[in-house]
């Protein structure tokens, strides 16, 4: 019999999602139940065996970090994976520290993803660890890299991405203590992968690690490189949020010969110095800060898209000169996405070398308001492109933007926008996912607080804009408004007044 899974999770929409899924057919996987509460969840289990409890963070009233405290507790033997809408770091360490298996966002969950997931419970379960799993890969990859044994990837057709870590503020710890940080500091580099995406951390010495990409299916190097970015930004903040220590992460040039990529890793490890990245060396921009700003430029919003980049530099202290460079930096890389994207022509945005001088002798608010200059050119760029539909997407995908902003006052979710459309839900919720790059709910979510925005600036009261956004849940509306805008709604009505 196949593992038995409890879904919790106050929103319908996600619970349907997850009940979609093909993966309970087979028998390998149950879905014995769901609960949209703690209180539901817990009744259940004193019912019911289940194996696995994949639980929401920020469900309302206990939260998942109490059920996953009461779970751990009662019912030690179950397996607990958390997701979250949400990169909570807090509630991370302690869901983790009370035994989940795993935590995942819930803009990259996808059905592959939480099938590796289980099967890794599984073998866990089978007292077969997937770590050690992956510890014979690992050390035959060091050897190929590192020294002179045969490459243990010749029989896979996967395209390769090397990238070179290295960790600043080790030295201190006792040997025994650095030893235990580094090998979850790999877990960490390795807990990257996504979908068809296998990521390998070999240790080579000294705090510096070789990351190992392979994607299987991915042929585009555009997004092969916007992945091993977002895992790039993912390993430097996760890095320095557990541990306290700073990793800079220099992707290597494709090849496209195994041979090739070997000879340069080796080339750059022996050249005797400090690992130094052709990209920032810690994440300036927060992912509060990014989400927000990909938020507005998704809308169309010039003047939001300005006011955070205005913000974004405001909160640089005097003293943090170095990281004026680093900001401007990532924010003229996110231009230089969009602008690839919509093919706008950037040669007018600084490059390489030419951002230090771009940067030297302009003060905080003369950058701000240059940067600010650019967003919104580009953006106003990006609207004439946008006149003919919604970017590149598909009949299917730019019919349901449609139906969605012409639905957004409604109370409706993923199943009820599929049934307008005409397709399944499961489907749409992919293919939705593959196109945008943004999950469903979230993509919904953006156009809501859009016309939130329009009618809080209109002067109607609060709640009156939740309801007519399609929002029931007040506290949930209050809570996206100000993940999507860095503001609560009589902070914007402060800073913005009526129109």
């Amino acid at each position: 019999m196949g593992l038995s899974v409890l879904l919790v999770d106050d929103e319908k929409v996600f619970r349907n999602f997850i009940g979609s899924m093909q993966l309970w057919g087979d028998g390998r996987f149950t879905l014995a139940g769901e609960a949209k509460n703690t209180k539901e969840a817990m009744a259940f289990l004193g019912k019911r065996n289940v194996d696995v409890v994949i639980l929401d963070v920020s469900m309302p009233g206990k939260n998942g970090v109490v059920l996953s405290e009461m779970i751990a507790g009662k019912y030690p033997a179950v397996s607990m994976v958390a997701v979250s809408s949400h990169d909570d770091y807090d509630y991370v360490r302690q869901i983790l520290k009370n035994g989940a298996h795993d935590y995942i966002l819930k803009s990259r969950l996808s059905e592959a993803l939480l099938e590796r997931t289980l099967e890794n419970i599984a073998l866990r379960l089978a007292q077969v660890s997937p770590w050690e799993l992956k510890k014979k890969l690992r050390l035959q990859a060091g050897g190929w890299l590192l020294g002179d044994e045969e490459n243990p990837f010749t029989s896979d057709n996967a395209r390769k991405v090397a990238a070179l870590v290295e960790l600043s503020g080790l030295d201190g710890y006792p040997e025994e203590e650095k030893k235990t940080m580094l090998d979850g500091i790999a877990r960490l580099l390795e807990g990257t992968e996504g979908e068809k995406m296998d990521v390998l951390a070999v240790y080579a010495k000294k705090g510096r690690y070789v990351l190992i990409y392979r994607f299987f299916e991915e042929t585009s190097e555009a997004r092969i490189r916007e992945r091993v970015e977002n895992s790039r930004i993912a390993c430097c903040d996760s890095i320095r949020r557990m541990y306290g220590i700073s990793a800079s992460v220099q992707t290597c040039p494709f090849f496209f010969g195994d041979h090739a990529l070997r000879s340069f890793v080796r080339h750059k490890l022996e050249e005797g110095q400090e690992t130094k990245s052709n990209q920032t060396m810690r994440l300036a921009m927060t992912i509060g800060q990014q989400n927000r700003l990909l938020s507005a430029i998704d809308r169309g919003n010039v003047d939001m898209a300005e006011k955070l980049v205005q913000e974004i530099y405001q909160g640089i202290g005097p003293k943090d000169q170095a990281l004026y460079l680093m900001v401007t930096k990532e924010l003229l890389d996110l231009l230089e996405r969009l602008a690839l994207e919509y093919e706008i022509n950037l040669d007018f945005v600084p490059k390489n070398v030419q951002l230090f001088t771009y940067t030297k002798g302009k003060s905080k608010d003369m950058l701000a308001a240059s940067i600010a200059g650019l967003y919104r050119n580009v953006l106003r760029e990006m609207a004439q492109h946008q006149k003919g539909g919604k970017k590149n997407y598909s009949g299917l995908v730019a019919g349901t933007v449609r139906f969605m902003e012409e639905h957004c006052h409604e109370a409706i979710g993923l199943s009820d926008v599929a049934a307008g459309v005409g397709v399944n839900p499961s489907y749409l919720s992919r293919v939705f996912h593959e196109e945008t790059g943004k999950t469903f709910t979230d993509y919904f979510n953006g156009i809501r607080m859009g016309r939130a925005e329009a009618l809080l600036r209109q002067g109607l009261p609060v709640k009156e804009v939740a309801a007519k956004c399609g929002i029931k849940n007040y506290g949930y509306f209050l809570k996206i408004f100000k993940d999507y805008t860095g503001k609560t709604p009589k902070e914007y009505v402060a800073h913005n007044g009526k129109e």
